[in-house]
């Protein structure tokens, strides 16, 4: 091996060695520090900003530690809403709330959401709802305590994200299939419905797994009866069959997130059938032109022979034909005729090539 190449594995081996003692150093575990961002139960709204660990954050809101398991995961994971006698931790995509009777918690990850900034659209909503007095409020809002609040404006963001990103699909959706319609732009708009189906699909699965997470605690009282962590506090339990307002909360939204998919899967079938008919017409075209293509060889094919028959009579060679008078017409019919005879028989084969075979 050259010297040159020993040296360049040496220095890579050295940099491997030097940075994976650095991420040694620099690994996640229990004593990391979260960003986080706490919210009281008063019409102030001035959230305070906070580092703490994982082994605080389960002291301090009474959780096992595998109920954080995936509190700072980088990938936006599978949405899930647990549900503990003091607390609340739902899990929505790149939201992290832990929420009790009186506090609102909100890890900040470190890596932002691919799709939209959702904590964003929660801290504005939220500041309205909390800022809101109960007596004013409108509708169900106004009858649900601190906690179910905070989850109301949790779902609603979420929600709503969802919801405008199925509406603006749709919008560049019809766009793209008005501009399907135009020969000039054809290839341009198949591109973009690909694109866009794509986005469609990712919606369509986002909007699923909010309502799979929302039927899980639908279909659990016990963990509804729970969610009345103000009542617990004041001494006041619920039982497990006592859980109407949460109820109808889970299922307002349960619906919307089921409207969402429905609507986004309805769309998805539009653009895969447009999609395909597309395609279709385009193999089409391909094949008339392949076939156009063809015949013109053909025919250039039985012109060359003839021409080339000819040509032999322009040469510098000795032969009766520039005595003849009718030479010259005999030459150019046999040529035209020789041109027709090949062309007609290439035509027979390409037909019989492009006949199906059964």
């Amino acid at each position: 091996m050259p010297t040159n190449e020993v040296k360049r594995d040496d220095s890579f081996n050295q940099e491997v060695f030097n940075l994976s003692l650095a991420l040694t150093h620099s690994r996640l575990n229990d004593s990391t520090e979260l960003q986080c961002i706490l919210f009281h139960a008063d019409s102030s709204f001035e959230p305070s900003c906070q580092s703490m660990t994982k082994a605080r954050i389960a002291k301090e809101y009474d959780l096992d530690a595998r109920d954080l398991r995936n509190i700072d995961l980088v990938s936006t994971g599978l949405p899930h809403i647990l549900v503990r006698p003091d607390t609340i931790f739902a899990s929505l995509f790149s939201l992290r709330l832990l929420i009790k009777s009186n506090t609102m918690l909100l890890v900040l990850l470190e890596s932002e959401d691919n799709h939209v900034r959702i904590h964003d659209v929660l801290l504005k909503d939220l500041q309205n709802r909390l800022q809101t007095p109960q007596g004013l409020a409108v509708g169900l809002s106004g009858k649900l305590s601190f906690e179910h609040r905070v989850l109301d404006a949790a779902l609603a963001a979420v929600i709503a994200t969802l919801e405008a990103e199925s509406v603006l699909i749709r919008r560049d959706v019809e766009r793209s299939l008005s501009d399907s319609q135009k020969e000039d732009s054809v290839h341009t708009a198949l591109r973009r419905l690909r694109r866009q189906g794509k986005r469609l699909v990712n919606t369509e699965q986002r909007a699923r797994q909010v309502r799979s997470a929302l039927q899980e605690i639908l279909s659990n009282d016990e963990d509804m009866a729970m969610m009345y962590l103000t009542d617990r506090r004041a001494g006041h339990a619920h039982l497990s069959a006592d859980h109407q307002e949460v109820e109808y909360l889970l299922e307002a939204y349960n619906k919307n997130a089921d409207a969402i998919a429905e609507s986004a899967n309805s769309l998805i079938g539009d653009v895969n059938r447009t999609i395909d008919t597309i395609q279709s017409v385009l193999d089409i075209r391909r094949n008339e032109i392949m076939i156009f293509e063809a015949q013109l060889e053909i025919w250039m094919l039985g012109f060359a022979v003839s021409t080339f028959v000819a040509g032999l009579f322009g040469m510098n060679v000795i032969n009766s034909f520039e005595e003849s008078i009718p030479a010259f017409t005999i030459l150019v019919s046999g040529c035209m005729l020789g041109t027709v005879l090949i062309a007609r028989y290439g035509m027979r084969r390409l037909k019989k090539f492009r006949r199906p075979q059964l």
